[in-house]
């Protein structure tokens, strides 16, 4: 599916919590039933965000997708491939830069300072880009009308799994001393008693 931008999204001006404004462009048709018109308004939830900043780091947008609302009050849950969005450069854009750099150390004084304080690329989609979205519910067409199957919910388990392989400790404790020798005392020195003379 594709959404139409309504508003500008961009890092540098977008904020945690903005709400940005989004239609579909082509109907939804399942089973010969349109679930959705061309047109029908949805919204794109700003998560995060972080302007470009130096050093060459790019500007990000962290994105969800609320679920899309069908004409008969139900909802579609919606997601994307990616949440996070950003500057795209390919290999040669990356080595080009680079030599580029490597270039001006060699020639221009002080070429160092400008690559410190350089500045990224903010992220910047325009009134009228495009977004593809897709839906995360498998929709049947029954007799009754068009069935909605979200997938279960993920059930938190408080079992620790076991591990494949023993860990090794970060560190084995060392074995007890041994207990320090016990000398026996030495045998007892017997005086010789000098004989006391008894008068008689």
């Amino acid at each position: 599916m594709l959404f139409v931008l309504d508003d500008t999204l961009s890092s540098s001006a977008d904020k945690t919590g903005d709400v940005i404004r989004m239609h579909l462009k082509d109907p939804l048709v399942v089973g010969g039933h349109v679930l959705a018109a061309a047109g029908t308004p949805a919204s794109l939830l700003i998560v995060d965000t972080s302007a470009a900043q130096i050093l060459d780091t790019y500007g990000f947008i962290d994105i969800f997708v609320p679920p899309l609302k069908l004409s008969d009050g139900r909802e579609i849950p919606l997601g994307v491939d990616a949440t996070r969005l950003r500057p795209r450069d390919t290999a040669g854009h990356e080595s080009t830069v680079a030599i580029e750099d490597t270039i001006a150390d060699i020639v221009v004084p002080y070429a160092g300072l400008f690559q410190i304080f350089r500045k990224g690329r903010n992220f910047v989609l325009h009134p009228g880009a495009e977004l593809r979205v897709h839906l995360d519910a498998t929709l049947s067409a029954t007799p009754r009308g068009i069935a909605i199957e979200t997938p279960p919910p993920l059930v938190p388990s408080t079992e620790t799994p076991a591990p494949a392989f023993q860990p090794l400790p970060l560190a084995q404790p060392m074995p007890p001393p041994p207990p320090p020798p016990t000398v026996a005392p030495p045998p007892a020195t017997v005086s010789p008693s000098t004989p006391t003379l008894h008068p008689t």
